[in-house]
């Protein structure tokens, strides 16, 4: 199979074209990923979409113990979540672009690869530098082996998925124009069929088990009810006391990532949305961890 030839307007082209070619994107692989529980462990607890229903969010394509040591006010700000089969950080859910732009330009700022993105419906506000997107691979060998090489060739995540009712590759799931177009053309160097489209082509992973692949998504955000509030976030949070406690930790909760708050080094074990879960694990967490506390976003 040809690499697919792109021209610089490509994504221009496909959002333009989205509606009039019904093209419909549904990750199919979604549902049986998030219900795997050494999936589930890997990507954290909560999918990214449950932590906020505000317009606009700030992700970052790394897991949140990937990331480097962060100002406090960004820190406390960062929740593990996972999506389309990856680990995630989410850095907060916003009701304008404004305001998530520049959440998104303080983590640039500090080299990470931050966008913003709507789960809750299609937007054209946010600016181009800091859209969202995901590498399309068209499939010429059997779907594990091409996602292994996929993974392998990338080092992003990637789920099976149908488009315009074929079946193909989603790689990088959320990351930038500019990390999605280097990733496309590394894979094309190695022969693969890869394309960037924008994520806002993508459908809401929460609707595709109940929405036939031959219809369209709502491309009128007008049109979509508008959302008034965000899920309260409940924090554990243990002392970073001693050299070996991230690695204790980390036996319990892989996840587990240094933070700071009001100028304390501590480790950020888990997030729940379920206030007596978190108070359980705190009251568990203090007994052998003196000083675990629980924050409330």
């Amino acid at each position: 199979m040809k690499p697919l030839k792109l021209s610089s307007r490509f994504s221009g082209a496909i959002a333009t074209n989205f509606v009039a070619s019904s093209i419909f994107l549904t990750c199919l692989a979604l549902t049986n990923s998030l219900s795997n529980p050494a999936i589930a462990q890997s990507v954290g607890s909560l999918t990214c979409q449950q932590l906020t229903n505000r317009r606009y969010v700030v992700i970052l394509d790394r897991p949140a113990n990937q990331l480097p040591q962060l100002p406090e006010f960004l820190a406390i700000a960062a929740v593990p979540c996972g999506y389309l089969n990856s680990s995630m950080t989410f850095f907060g859910g916003f009701d304008n672009a404004q305001s998530s732009t520049f959440r998104a330009n303080q983590l640039r700022a500090l080299g990470l690869d931050a966008v913003v993105h709507s789960f809750s419906a299609k937007v054209n506000d946010i600016p181009a530098n800091l859209q969202a997107a995901v590498v399309l691979v068209e499939l010429n060998q059997e779907p594990n082996t091409a996602i292994q090489q996929a993974q392998s060739l990338s080092g992003k995540s990637a789920v099976l998925a149908t488009f315009n009712n074929r079946s193909v590759l989603l790689v990088a799931p959320l990351s930038s124009q500019q990390s999605a177009s280097a990733i496309a053309t590394n894979l094309r160097g190695q022969g693969l069929a890869a394309q960037v489209i924008g994520a806002s082509l993508l459908a809401s992973p929460s609707t595709t088990s109940s929405v036939p692949t031959n219809s369209v998504p709502n491309s009128n955000p007008t049109s979509t009810s508008k959302p008034t509030s965000t899920a309260t976030i409940y924090r554990v949070l243990v002392p970073n006391a001693s050299a070996n406690t991230l690695k204790q930790i980390r036996e319990i909760a892989p996840d587990a990532f240094v933070t700071i708050f009001k100028g304390k080094s501590y480790i950020q074990v888990r997030t729940y949305t379920n206030r007596s879960n978190a108070h359980r694990e705190r009251d568990r967490l203090n007994a052998r961890f003196a000083g675990t506390i629980l924050l409330q976003d």
